[in-house]
């Protein structure tokens, strides 16, 4: 298995989500792992950020067949405007969260989320849920 397969599950989830997104704003912008997809500076209404951070790993077995974790963690967090409140940014880490919250995909498998503290940058308040997760791999 591979990280672009874990990516592949964090995508298909979020898209998911996206799907069923009835709230405002409307449409609910999505921006993934870098790609800009957002100007900050021209963007007003509230979006949300998802990434993958890839962790740590181990070797799990010794035997003639070789099993290892990789551990990682997606990053859900909501940007809304400062000094907009909280509100509207906690309504879409809501309606996200089923969607990747102790959930099996075709590869990952996720612990409970964690919520983070929130912080400003660049005249945005950001409000994270990290959800740890891991897939085992055979070494080839």
């Amino acid at each position: 298995m591979s990280f672009e397969a874990a990516r592949a599950d964090m995508v298909a989830a979020a898209q998911a989500a996206l799907a069923t997104w009835a709230g405002t704003p409307s449409p609910l912008l999505l921006s993934f792992e870098n790609q800009g997809l957002v100007d900050q500076g021209t963007q007003f209404d509230p979006y949300l950020c998802v990434d993958m951070l890839l962790v740590s790993g181990e070797q799990l077995s010794l035997g003639a067949t070789k099993v290892y974790a990789t551990y990682g963690q997606i990053h859900l967090v909501a940007h809304t405007r400062e000094n907009a409140g909280t509100l509207l940014g906690l309504k879409i880490l809501d309606h996200f969260l089923p969607y990747f919250q102790l959930k099996t995909f075709s590869l990952i498998r996720t612990q409970a989320a964690r919520p983070a503290g929130a912080y400003p940058a660049q005249g945005w308040l950001c409000q994270p849920l990290v959800v740890p997760f891991w897939y085992h791999s055979l070494a080839t």
